[in-house]
């Protein structure tokens, strides 16, 4: 068994992943309605730009990944990637989050595309550098907890700060960006450096540097990777199309304020931040797979639970955020951890040490997943029913409620399927780690 990561390098290691996690919520949120409504830009011209940025954003992944994987200096793979990107990522952040007066939409184009090209460059290293800090089955849980956490409390400052601000006063989707990109710009630096300073490089072999398309060509034997991207395209498919249409269905079906919706998901992070410790002990037990099949998947049935909140009762539908906030730490946990072990297995048949183009694989699941949720998630409720301009003399909400609770649960269950017996258990990557070793590779 690999020596654990000390707990002061991987409270370090971790920081970073708060003001990440902040800018991917701000940008979910808040950016294209400010473009839209308070630069004036118009709703379908920020739609088409934000739809193509993300797009960009996913073939630049694997990209950054390769290039990661075959950087050699005397400080890692992934430090000077992450060195040279925050600076390049607060100026893109400023850019953004607070353009001038009177810009086109040329600006948000430009300004959209660098601001995707440096935050791969500081995220992409910066998860696959966790990958590396150690191979040993337990310890990759530890750590993706100690990161999923900060991630958890990042997104939890992206739905209180609102809710403080909004106190006693009318603030502005700008007013909001103002304090959030301050609050960023001073978070990056100061959460980096110590990353950078006091985690070290993690573990990586020596290896043929091979171009991106022989990587990817490569990665073909590794069967139990492409099986559980495959299950983590139904999961976060079947999640996004529930967080596509929820603030419809608790505003508009359920009779909620707006206001309660941030509130809501400060509850459910909140609860799963105060679970990591749970989720690391019943990993432990179950193994990884396991975990993420009893506690992450049970996200899905309790959306079931919102057909029975009655409209406008509180204590209802904050019992459903609760449960859902415990089942949120393992889907968020386990998926990165079990990517980490696949990569062991993938050596085992030839295939490089190719940490960061395994961590970009499986986050451009993750945005395919978004953008062909929202693609058919909104259109579906408008298909059956639901026109969110028409709510004052709108009664039936049944279309919404199949969208936003139902379907969800028919998408992820196939994941069900591809996880039940995957094959990477902790028995079987000590086996594939102990072969690795006898072959001559060093796998940590």
């Amino acid at each position: 068994m690999s020596s654990p990561v000390a707990t002061r390098a991987l409270l370090a290691y971790s920081l970073p992943s708060a003001p990440i996690s902040m800018l991917m919520m701000m940008l979910v949120v808040y950016l294209a309605p400010y473009y839209a409504a308070e630069m004036h830009l118009g709703l379908a011209a920020v739609g088409l730009i934000f739809s193509v940025a993300r797009l960009w954003d996913a073939v630049i992944d694997p990209i950054v990944g390769n290039l990661s994987d075959r950087t050699r200096s005397r400080l890692g793979r992934r430090k000077p990637w992450i060195a040279a990107g925050t600076p390049m990522l607060m100026l893109a952040v400023w850019l953004f989050f607070q353009p001038p007066e009177g810009i086109g939409i040329g600006y948000l184009a430009v300004v959209a595309f660098f601001f995707y090209v440096t935050v791969t460059m500081v995220q992409i290293p910066y998860l696959s550098w966790g990958a590396e800090l150690s191979r040993d089955y337990h310890e990759r849980i530890r750590i993706n907890s100690y990161r999923e956490g900060a991630t958890m409390i990042g997104i939890l400052m992206v739905a209180a700060v609102p809710l403080i601000l909004l106190r006693g006063q009318d603030a502005s989707v700008s007013d909001i960006m103002g304090v959030f990109t301050v609050l960023v710009m001073i978070m990056l630096p100061l959460t980096v450096i110590p990353a950078l300073s006091f985690a070290p490089q993690g573990i990586s072999v020596p290896g043929e540097s091979l171009s991106l398309p022989r990587a990817l060509y490569a990665l073909r034997v590794n069967r139990p990777f492409l099986r559980l991207l495959l299950a983590s395209l139904f999961i976060w498919v079947g999640g996004n199309i529930y967080n596509a249409t929820s603030l419809f269905l608790i505003k508009d079906a359920l009779g909620f304020a707006p206001t309660l919706f941030l509130v809501l998901m400060a509850t459910q992070f909140g609860v799963g931040l105060l679970t990591v410790p749970l989720v690391i002990r019943v990993g432990k037990r179950l193994g990884k797979h396991r975990t993420l099949l009893l506690m992450g998947m049970g996200f899905f049935p309790i959306l079931w639970l919102l057909l029975l909140v009655e409209p406008q009762n509180t204590t209802q539908i904050f019992i459903v955020y609760i449960l859902k906030g415990a089942m949120t730490a393992a889907i968020w946990i386990m998926p990165p951890a079990l990517v980490a072990d696949s990569i062991e297995h993938g050596m085992l048949e030839g295939i490089g040490d190719d940490t960061a183009l395994y961590m970009s694989l499986y986050f451009f699941v993750q945005k395919l997943a978004a953008a062909i949720a929202v693609g058919f998630a909104l259109p579906l409720a408008a298909l059956l029913g639901f026109d969110p301009g028409q709510i004052e003399s709108t009664t039936d909400f049944t279309g919404l409620k199949f969208v936003s609770v139902i379907l969800p649960s028919l998408v992820a269950f196939p994941a069900v399927l591809l996880l039940f017996n995957y094959p990477i258990t902790e028995q079987r990557h000590a086996e594939i780690r102990a072969q690795l070793r006898a072959s001559g590779i060093d796998a940590g």
